[in-house]
């Protein structure tokens, strides 16, 4: 039971983190998770655990612990990454999409359109890629594409807003040439959205990155 609390805990502060309800540099407050999901302070600990281990808390030395910052090696090494990966599944999207899949593309910038939250944004725009992902019919391709889902959406926060406008059409234009089975013209597409993105993030991260420095040890309530 406590193990399944644990899981429930780790998989909420998570959630936070990546919505930005616990934004980096955050002190997170075990004490208010085990009150609010009436749990010992066991399985809060086991899920702080399994999160430092997955790299998205740090523990201090009796400060506590704490989200983890951005790290701009980590984001240069993520959109390199994305740029060999992305490009390709692209190509591929165009070639062996399902009229079923355009539709589905379709759909989710349709919610792309009306949603204006950072943190939503965020998930809609990782929703969107590992959709085109799934479009190419490479199930190795598209668990690597889900993989780095969460790192995306962490580092797509900063620049979630002041992207908005520019990934949706951005978005729209990868859809319409995918719906005209254009793998060229859908790879080019894909390759310039996330250079586009990349330098967006790049430069709102490290102002980001600055501001949490300078309020280290920040004390965010767990989220209700």
């Amino acid at each position: 039971m406590q193990a399944g609390a644990a899981e429930r805990i780790r998989a909420r502060i998570e959630e936070s983190i990546l919505s930005g309800r616990l934004p980096a540099g955050a002190r997170v407050i075990a004490d208010e998770y085990a009150r609010q999901m009436g749990v010992s302070h066991i399985p809060v600990r086991e899920a702080l655990h399994a999160l430092a281990a997955d790299g998205w808390i740090v523990h201090r030395r009796h400060q506590g612990a704490f989200v983890r910052d951005y790290d701009l090696t980590a984001l240069a090494d993520l959109f390199e990454a994305r740029t060999h990966l992305e490009g390709t599944v692209a190509a591929l999207a165009a070639q062996r999409r399902t009229t079923r899949q355009l539709a589905e593309l379709g759909k989710i910038v349709a919610r792309q359109a009306t949603i204006d939250d950072a943190g939503e944004l965020a998930r809609i725009n990782a929703e969107f890629h590992v959709a085109l992902a799934a479009c190419s019919h490479n199930s190795m391709l598209t668990s690597y594409v889900r993989d780095l889902t969460k790192q995306v959406r962490f580092y797509f926060l900063p620049a979630a807003r002041t992207r908005r406008a520019g990934s949706l059409s951005e978005h729209e234009q990868i859809i319409d040439a995918v719906r005209r089975r254009d793998s060229e013209h859908a790879r080019r597409l894909v390759l310039a959205h996330i250079t586009d993105t990349g330098d967006a993030v790049r430069a709102l991260t490290a102002d980001a990155a600055h501001e949490h420095h300078a309020h280290a040890g920040v004390q965010i309530s767990a989220p209700r």
